[in-house]
């Protein structure tokens, strides 16, 4: 089974729980909201997961047309029972 997914890192949790609920009433079912890793930024806030770097561009599409603003992406991978984080350039 794979577990490497992407998440989307946002500015604001309030931020990702728009889009994520935008999406969500689009009929998209890929993305799932979770907690950000506290790696990646500290605090209470949310990301946007995926499997597919296709759907990049749907987040980056609805994010500009919602003025939502920029957001990272990570590739995350699991190895050896540990979780790493590489920031994509998309």
């Amino acid at each position: 089974m794979d577990q490497n997914y992407y998440i989307a890192v946002f500015e604001t949790k309030n931020k990702a729980v728009f889009l994520y609920s935008i999406l969500e009433t689009m009929g998209y079912s890929n993305f799932q909201l979770i907690s950000t890793p506290c790696t990646l930024k500290a605090g209470c806030n949310y990301s946007i997961k995926f499997r597919n770097i296709r759907y990049a561009d749907v987040l980056a599409r609805e994010a500009e047309e919602l003025n939502i603003g920029a957001f990272d992406i990570y590739f995350v991978e699991k190895k050896d029972g540990k979780y790493k984080y590489k920031k994509t350039n998309i």
